[in-house]
């Protein structure tokens, strides 16, 4: 006998449910989490080299973190990494339906287990949680096919009403995401980590405001930072809230976090070979000792610095993953193009630009030496060094140096408070 109309309408109801998963989260996850998906991917490494397969292997979980880093590479491209994360979840979804198939009430399960799963993955640092969840489940249900079962006919409403309810869950595990302050926060904090590492400062702005400077002080260092390299630290800092010469950053706490805001510091003020110090630092928190995202910061930075062996090497070991080898080609076309404008006596000669100066605790003893010895050091670092002295009152330093920086930071930028006594210094 064959179905009936309901039965074939319930079949394909149920049958629309994995694809409208995969559509809701791929949507809210692009929309909410696209600077976390492409922060995980900075962090994260996939090699095709032996070295890399043994050190995973020789490691806890080694099925499973080898297939979270091979997908985390695809999220360089935030919409194939939110598709990759609602297929997960979808399939999460077929796994626990397929474990509870002996029961009439399966769909729920399976909406309720897939819609948690999700929720897992969006507060993780890495996919490795839902590749974990992912493969407990398939496991569970293989031991589920291997077991004898009655089966239990699903009534056509039964299976709308049930579809209707994963449904339901669904759209509610949306509305936890996108209302979740953690994530919400973590998001802001990703986008402006990010967006500071592409350079792109006038969305650092746009996303670091005044106003939410003010109610969390932890984006006022990325904020002075966009305006420093926008030639505008000197007349626009003032409308953040300042506390002193720390809010500029310059000395800050020793993790990823704080490693990756000096080191675009010292980008900016020309100074490359302590930009990749401290980017060799960033490595030590995490667990490869290095990320896809660092790799390719420290072959740009070797190349400005002249430093093409270093460049040549970190592009050889990048071109081993699968979604950086163009990057990797163009990087060493790069450094082919470089040293064709150097004379080949002087390639590869680079010093520490500043190699008789000690970094210290004292930002302004840091930017002094920077200014004096490395011939890279931009107009950036002089309106750095007077901001600090300003910040730091030290007026009698601030007027010395203000007329010999007076043709880089032009008198009408600096802080009214300090302009008429500016004038009088020129």
């Amino acid at each position: 006998m064959g179905k009936t109309r309901k039965e074939i309408v319930a079949s394909a109801v149920r049958a629309a449910v994995p694809p409208a998963i995969v559509a809701i989260v791929w949507y809210v996850t692009l929309h909410i989490l696209r600077y976390t998906l492409l922060m995980q991917e900075q962090k994260g490494l996939f090699l095709m080299t032996t070295d890399y397969f043994r050190e995973v292997f020789s490691g806890s979980w080694p099925v499973t973190t080898l297939i979270s880093d091979f997908l985390v590479q695809f999220y360089s491209k935030p919409s194939l990494g939110a598709l990759l994360t609602g297929l997960i979840v979808a399939k999460v979804y077929l796994m626990v339906c397929t474990i509870f198939r002996f029961t009439s009430f399966r769909q729920i399960v399976g909406g309720i287990g897939a819609a948690l799963t999700w929720i897992a993955i969006a507060h993780a640092n890495t996919p490795h949680t839902g590749v974990v969840i992912l493969m407990f489940t398939f496991l569970a249900a293989l031991i589920s096919i291997s077991l004898p079962y009655r089966k239990i006919s699903m009534k056509g409403k039964s299976g709308i009403l049930q579809a209707a309810t994963v449904m339901v869950l669904f759209l509610g595990s949306a509305a936890l995401v996108v209302s979740d302050r953690e994530l919400n926060q973590k998001e802001k904090w990703y986008a402006v980590e990010y967006t500071a590492r592409v350079h792109d400062w006038d969305l650092v702005l746009a996303i670091a405001t005044p106003e939410l400077c003010r109610k969390d002080q932890s984006f006022v260092p990325y904020a002075l930072l966009a305006l420093n390299a926008k030639g505008m630290l000197a007349e626009k800092m003032f409308d953040y809230p300042i506390t002193g010469p720390e809010s500029l950053g310059d000395i800050g706490e020793m993790n990823w976090s704080g490693y990756s805001l000096r080191s675009q510091i010292h980008e900016v003020i020309g100074c490359p070979n302590e930009a990749i110090h401290l980017t060799c630092q960033m490595g030590m928190a995490l667990p490869h000792g290095t990320g896809l995202g660092l790799l390719r910061q420290l072959i740009r930075l070797e190349i400005e610095s002249g430093q093409y062996s270093l460049a040549r090497k970190h592009a050889a070991i990048l071109s081993r993953n699968p979604m950086n080898r163009k990057y990797s080609e163009s990087a060493l076309k790069m450094v082919e193009k470089a040293e064709k404008t150097v004379d080949s006596s002087h390639t590869d000669s680079y010093t520490p630009s500043y190699s008789d100066l000690m970094i210290s605790n004292n930002a302004i003893y840091n930017l002094s030496g920077i200014i004096s010895h490395c011939p890279s050091a931009t107009d950036a670092a002089r309106e750095r060094l007077l901001c600090h002295l300003l910040l730091s009152g030290d007026m009698t330093s601030f007027n010395a140096l203000l007329k010999e920086y007076s043709g880089n930071i032009p008198v009408n930028r600096l802080p009214k408070a300090f302009r008429a006594e500016a004038s009088g210094q020129l």
